[in-house]
């Protein structure tokens, strides 16, 4: 029998997370379906774990290729998956058993090429579980999510993650819809903006299934990448268009800039406190950022409440890139 869904699981040195994704998945009350999981160049013990899996439930599937990081090993799982729908979950978190079942019949009801659910933030560090839900179910097409959803997904960052998300497949295979493997921070938010480009109707189910653990350590977003100013740029040149699609979109155009200009000023501190930069490319890296027309278009028409923000903006704006460093390192020395 065809699966419905076809799940799709990256692993990449995962042996301590693998068993509790493995009990979710094997614990769905929903039965149709597959699981693709990608052996992304593990160098643990990952690989044999996955393949134990498999011998065990001939629902999955294990696929071992070399490492091609997060989008890559993605990419390798829509590829191979032949369910009417696709949805992602990370090895590392854990979710409901009736995340399918509830999400699929929303898809199939409404016929939605998107289907967005709730989930909760769990801090492995203090334990504190946060929840994240909205307020109310959405149905509609493009322009009335563009309009009504829009922004309400994106402050709560329901809109930003591909694990919250059930995809219809024909979506994908139609449009191309593949991860950006240029990228490998927030290549999230640059498929999310892709996405939204091209789905005509979307669901956003209010209810909570998904539990991200949120890790200090090891995170992707703790880590320092030269390449982070130009994914966070092509998200929003992505976001742009998609806003161009729709008259009266300043309202949308403006939260899209603001999360652009959030993230970007998060990388200068990063630069500005990277121990492994020499002054001379810090200067380099700022200087670029100061000087993008593109970023200081966004940076203008975006208000900071903050004092230290508003700061920061007028020191962008004058350019004044030795002025940002120093006063991010002097700021990390008091903290410390």
């Amino acid at each position: 029998m065809k699966p419905i869904v076809s799940i799709i699981v990256p692993v990449y040195n995962g042996e301590k997370y693998i068993d509790a994704c493995m009990e979710c998945v094997l614990a769905q009350t929903y039965k149709e379906i597959e699981v693709i999981v990608v052996n992304d160049g593990s160098r643990d013990n990952s690989g044999s774990l996955c393949d134990s899996y498999a011998e065990k439930d001939d629902r999955i599937r294990v696929i071992h290729q070399e490492n091609k990081g997060l989008s890559g090993a993605r990419n390798a799982g829509i590829q191979a998956a032949s369910g009417k729908y696709v949805i992602f979950f990370d090895v590392d978190d854990t979710f409901e058993k009736t995340v399918i079942e509830d999400n699929v019949r929303l898809a199939e009801e409404h016929q939605a090429d998107v289907v967005m659910f709730c989930f909760w933030y769990y801090n492995v560090d203090t334990g504190q579980l946060k929840p994240n839900a909205m307020e109310r179910l959405f149905v509609g097409n493009a322009e009335e999510y563009f309009r009504e959803y829009l922004i309400p997904t994106m402050d709560t960052e329901v809109f930003n993650a591909p694990w919250n998300k059930m995809l219809r497949k024909e979506l994908l295979d139609k449009n191309k819809l593949y991860f950006d493997t240029r990228y490998p921070i927030y290549e999230d938010i640059i498929f999310a903006s892709n996405l939204l480009n091209v789905a005509e109707k979307l669901v956003v189910n209010n209810q909570m299934y998904y539990k991200y653990f949120v890790r200090s350590s090891g995170s992707l977003i703790t880590r320092f990448y030269e390449t982070f100013f130009d994914s966070v740029t092509q998200y929003y040149k992505n976001a742009m268009r998609y806003c161009e699609r729709y008259h009266d979109n300043e309202k949308q155009k403006k939260r899209f800039a603001k999360l652009y200009v959030t993230l970007v000023i998060m990388h200068l501190k990063q630069i500005s406190c990277q121990k492994d930069l020499t002054a001379k490319r810090k200067q380099q890296l700022i200087k670029r950022i100061c000087e993008d027309s593109l970023f200081i278009e966004a940076l203008d028409g975006v208000n900071f409440e903050q004092f230290r923000k508003r700061l920061m903006k007028k020191m962008i704006q004058a350019k004044m890139c030795r002025t940002i460093s120093v006063s991010y390192r002097i700021l990390g020395k008091l903290k410390r």
